[in-house]
C-alpha cells in the first residue's frame, strides 16, 4: 500500500540533480519528437518526409551525445534513494527499467548512425557539419540496420509510454509525489 508524502520529499537531498534533471527532459523531448517524426511523417510527401528525418537524424545524434554525458554524470552523482513507502517488487523494476532506457538511449540512435552509415547516406547535424560515417556502405548491413532500428524505436516507444503511465500513477493515484523529484522548477 503506498503511502502518502509530504511537499518535504523533494527536498534537495531526495531531487535528482539539475544537471540530471534537465538532461532527463532534453533527452526524454528530443526521443518523443524522434518518435513523432518517425511515424507521423512515414505517409507524407517525398520532401515534408525527408526534411522530417533530417531532423530526426540530427535528433537521435543530440540524443546519443546527451546520453554519453547523462551516463558520465550518473557516475559521478549517486540518484537519490526511492522513497521509502516504495513497494519491493518496485525497487528492482526501477533498476530493469533505467537500464533498459540507457541501452536503448544508446542503441537506437547508434543504429541509424550505422544504418545511415551504410546506406551512404550522411546525417546532416541542423546544417552545422555532416556527422560522419562510421562503417563502410553495406546494402545488407543496411537493410539489417533498418529492422533493427525500427524494432528498437518501437521498444523505445514501449518503454517511453510505460515509464510516462507509471509516473502519472504514482502521481495522482499513490500520490507520492514522486514526480517532484525530476521536475525542472
Amino acid at each position: 500500500m503506498a503511502t502518502n508524502v509530504d511537499a518535504g520529499s523533494t527536498a534537495a537531498g531526495l531531487r535528482y540533480t539539475k544537471v540530471a534533471i534537465w538532461l532527463h527532459w532534453l533527452i526524454g523531448l528530443a526521443v518523443i519528437a524522434n518518435i513523432g517524426l518517425a511515424m507521423l511523417t512515414e505517409d507524407m510527401p517525398r520532401e515534408t518526409h525527408r526534411a522530417a528525418m533530417n531532423i530526426h537524424k540530427a535528433l537521435g545524434i543530440t540524443v546519443l551525445f546527451l546520453t554519453v554525458v547523462l551516463i558520465l554524470w550518473r557516475i559521478g552523482h549517486k540518484p537519490p534513494p526511492l522513497p521509502a513507502g516504495t513497494p519491493p517488487w518496485q525497487r528492482p523494476l526501477s533498476k530493469v527499467v533505467h537500464l533498459l532506457f540507457y541501452l536503448l538511449l544508446i542503441l537506437l540512435p547508434l543504429s541509424g548512425w550505422v544504418w545511415m552509415s551504410a546506406a551512404d547516406r550522411p546525417i546532416d547535424f541542423f546544417g552545422l557539419f555532416t556527422v560522419p560515417s562510421i562503417v563502410s556502405p553495406s546494402e545488407s548491413l543496411a537493410d539489417v540496420l533498418h529492422d533493427r532500428h525500427e524494432m528498437l524505436g518501437l521498444t523505445m516507444l514501449a518503454l517511453v509510454t510505460i515509464h510516462i503511465m507509471a509516473a502519472l500513477k504514482h502521481q495522482f493515484v499513490d500520490r507520492t509525489r514522486l514526480i517532484g523529484r525530476m521536475n525542472p522548477f
